[in-house]
């Protein structure tokens, strides 16, 4: 092959490159048409509302949970049971809940004072919670995560239209600090490579993912699926149940949710970290998986900034065919705007705060970083730690508690 015509190869490679950057473009103004509720206008039903079991786990919550019950509470539907399951909490997670209960007979709370062998604490906590729930739906949510007041009124009435099983949406995240600010856009845009959103006309595109912070599921195909009790071990839940619901054919949707609810997912730079280990473990759990995303985040951004330095050299050198060196000029020109463009626009779609979009290149080499030591902990090599506890992983499974 002619250095002419090899140079053509790799220009043709690129420009793919940079349409893949220009495609999400499209992909993600088609989701925010058709894949981002809105809150809906209370209206007059036409059959009597299903009943709706709200399910909490709480360990050690005592800061977020009254807000996030205040918010339950304020839900302009109608049937709405709530049990907080307050899993082994040391705090006064458990005595801010009772008192709440006390006033609104709708809420109770489980005290969970024992943490099985082979299951996760609130995969655990949430089984017992929802064998206990009386609603046709049970909505499963963090305790950091606020909603709107129209929020269940608003899903359930997608799930009744479109006769939904499995629901889950994205929050509108709060982000304050500055590792925040940092990795949080880099870090949610290469999940989002594996897991791109849904629209509610296509349910047979919904991606096999799950968003524990807000997962809404019909009882009877939960309990044919075998509940939180068939993932007992699975470092990400949500995500197996949602390969659970995909084998069994239920009717799912997983949208933009920014509208209807908010979180403040993690602060610190430590949190980031623990946090999305598990998250990458859960999700992607291979080794194959965790390799092609961080082959994918590399060549994703180095050619942006290596491609024109290239170029340049070439050029300087006198190597390089006039039509080769401007066609490769035309179209890194594209890169850099098309990248962080679609970043900014993403950010302003997922996020609430200020990003630092500027450094997203160099925060998505932070994110490979992490994703190399996601490899390394799913072949059993070092621990995972989840609230005060440490995990020896296989793939996406703890198999091994090792301290409390």
């Amino acid at each position: 092959m002619t250095s002419g015509l090899l140079w053509w190869v790799l220009l043709t490679l690129y420009a793919l490159l940079v349409f893949r950057w220009l495609w999400g473009h499209v992909e993600l103004t088609t989701a925010l048409r058709t894949g981002a509720l809105a809150p809906t206008m209370p209206r007059e039903p036409q059959t009597p509302q299903p009943p709706v079991s709200v399910v909490i786990a709480a360990h050690n919550e005592a800061e977020t949970i009254e807000r996030c019950l205040a918010r339950v509470l304020v839900q302009d539907y109608p049937r709405l049971q709530v049990l907080i399951a307050n899993d082994r909490s040391a705090d006064d997670t458990g005595q801010i809940v009772r008192r709440i209960a006390a006033d609104h007979p709708n809420v109770r709370c489980i005290d969970i004072h024992h943490l099985p062998e082979g299951w996760l604490g609130k995969t655990h906590a949430i089984s017992v919670a929802a064998r206990q729930a009386d609603g046709e739906y049970l909505l499963f949510m963090d305790s950091d995560v606020e909603l709107h007041p129209a929020t269940v009124s608003t899903v359930v009435d997608l799930a009744e239209r479109r006769r939904l099983d499995f629901l889950s949406l994205w929050p509108k995240v709060v982000v304050k600090g500055f590792w925040e600010r940092f990795l949080l856009p880099a870090l949610g845009w290469t999940l989002g490579l594996w897991f791109p959103n849904s629209r509610p006309d296509r349910i047979e595109t919904t991606p096999v993912f799950a968003n524990g912070q807000f997962l809404m599921i019909r009882r009877e195909p939960y309990e044919r699926i075998g509940g939180h009790a068939a993932v007992p071990d699975e470092m990400a839940e949500d995500v197996s149940l949602a390969r659970l619901a995909k084998q069994a054919g239920l009717r799912r949707f997983m949208g933009l949710g920014g509208e209807l609810l908010r979180t403040r997912m993690y602060e610190s730079l430590e949190q980031i970290v623990h946090g999305w280990t598990r998250i990458f473990i859960g999700t992607l759990g291979r080794s194959w998986k965790l390799a092609f995303t961080i082959f994918c985040a590399l060549i994703g951004v180095v050619p942006a900034f290596a491609v024109p330095i290239a170029l340049a050299i070439r050029a300087a050198s006198g190597q390089m065919p006039g039509p080769i060196q401007w066609t490769g000029w035309i179209v890194a020109a594209i890169h850099l705007p098309a990248m962080y463009g679609l970043v900014y626009r993403y950010f302003r779609v997922a996020y609430e705060g200020r990003a630092h979009v500027l450094l997203f290149p160099v925060a998505l080499l932070g994110v490979s970083v992490l994703l190399g030591y996601c490899l390394i902990l799913i072949h059993g090599w070092g621990t995972i730690r989840w609230g005060n506890l440490r995990y020896r992983v296989r793939g996406s499974r703890a198999v091994r508690r090792l301290t409390s």
